[in-house]
């Protein structure tokens, strides 16, 4: 058959279509870059945010207009899988813990459950790798617990078997991927996130290696071995770590479990390590019962932590969590909140982007945008450059900034 597959939302479920494209490649099927060639139309959702949920509404509507058979997959098919039956009842499901199932699910017939690792993968250039689905933690606003579940750490023997063959494939950058890549392992298994950094960072060929998104929480109990682990040269330095409040009363009220000062002991500690860290993290504005003085503590915490990239979300009440309960403040209130912040933050982002201008470094080119070629230094920062040829490595001079990227030139470029 031929299969047209469509992506949406985090790292973890473009790991996912990885997996189904992979997997319905080795059974013979083929995989189409078009809806009208495909026998079979497959979307991955997400419903993070209401905004996000509308648009994979009108999304699934439009392909059920196509009159194809359609999969649904992402966390809309396991935390809402009512809504998608409202607009068909023949779509089919395919939840997130059960990707490499599609063969099955297409072909009528039910299997054992089986762990989403030594499994084929579609890789090009880049692959986002899930190492784990769901979560340890509970969380007063997230509908993402419900959609995937407990935690579930896969073998790290079948990741690196997997890993080591896309890299053998060309595959230069590898995504590892989860809720929370921090807490791989802790559902009692014998290894930890470290180990498997250190691993997959033994594997021979050219290739970088991004650790993906950490709960707090998680990340403060391997705190050492997790640096240790970073230290190699194969890995960005790069760090994802969520704050989402600074304020005591809000943390508190997420479910979040852990307090600033914690959280910045984390960010510290790396810092001291890796002078050059290129750090993110996630900031939700407007959650229920925020007053002024409780968004105010969370621009001072920016200010002062000066993070490299911030994710700004507007709270947005999700069904069967705790906050969707919660009385809501005004969109304005919220939208005041979010424009404030983002100055602060594109001011901050631009202002550490200039340290870097007329410096040399090493870039791995990935992908064209425009009339450019972009690249990832060895902190995850991305460099725009003129002329280059894509999957190799570089040497760049950087010749300006902007708040969300490098500008540079070719050094071997003659």
């Amino acid at each position: 058959m031929r299969i047209y597959v469509e992506v949406y939302g985090c790292a973890a479920n473009r790991g996912d279509a990885s997996i189904i494209e992979g997997v319905l490649l080795k059974e013979g099927h083929e995989i189409v870059g078009s809806i009208k060639d495909a026998d079979v139309l497959i979307i991955l959702t997400c419903t993070v945010i209401d905004t996000t949920q509308q648009r994979m509404i009108h999304r699934i509507r439009e392909l059920k207009k196509e009159r194809k058979k359609l999969i649904v997959a992402g966390c809309m098919a396991s935390a809402q899988p009512e809504i998608v039956k409202e607009i068909g009842k023949d779509i089919l499901l395919l939840p997130p813990r059960d990707v490499h199932k599609v063969v099955e699910l297409l072909n009528g017939k039910k299997v054992e459950a089986e762990e989403k690792a030594g499994l084929p993968r579609k890789a090009d250039l880049r692959l986002n790798v899930p190492i784990s689905d769901g979560c340890l933690y509970n969380c007063s606003y997230c509908i993402t617990k419900k959609a995937r579940g407990d935690l579930t750490s896969y073998s790290l023997d079948k990741l690196v078997n997997d890993i080591r063959e896309a890299v053998r494939n060309g595959c230069k950058e590898i995504r590892l991927t989860s809720q929370d890549t921090a807490s791989y392992g802790f559902d009692s298994k014998d290894y930890k996130l470290p180990d498997l950094i250190n691993e997959v960072a033994s594997i021979e060929g050219e290739f970088m290696i991004r650790v993906g998104m950490m709960h707090p929480l998680s990340a403060i109990k391997i705190l050492d071995e997790l640096i240790e682990a970073y230290k190699n040269e194969k890995v960005y330095k790069f760090l994802h770590l969520p704050l989402q409040s600074a304020s005591p009363k809000i943390l508190k009220e997420m479910r979040r479990g852990y307090t600033y000062e914690m959280f910045k002991e984390i960010v510290d500690e790396f810092r001291k390590r890796f002078d050059n860290l290129n750090f993110a993290t996630d900031v939700i504005v407007a959650f229920p019962g925020e007053s002024e003085e409780d968004f105010e503590m969370t621009v001072e915490a920016i200010k002062e932590l000066k993070p490299d990239v911030v994710n700004i979300t507007r709270f947005s009440p999700r069904p069967g969590t705790p906050a969707s309960k919660m009385k809501k403040l005004p969109t304005q209130v919220a939208k005041e909140r979010s424009r404030k912040l983002t100055c602060v933050v594109n001011r901050i982002s631009y202002e550490n982007n200039l340290r870097y201008v007329g410096k040399i470094y090493k870039a791995l080119i990935l992908e064209e945008y425009k009339e450019w070629k972009v690249g990832k230094i060895d902190n995850y920062k991305s460099v725009f450059v003129d002329k280059a040829e894509l999957g190799k490595f570089i040497k760049v001079k950087t010749i300006s900034a902007t708040s969300t990227h490098l500008n540079a030139i070719n050094m071997e470029e003659k």
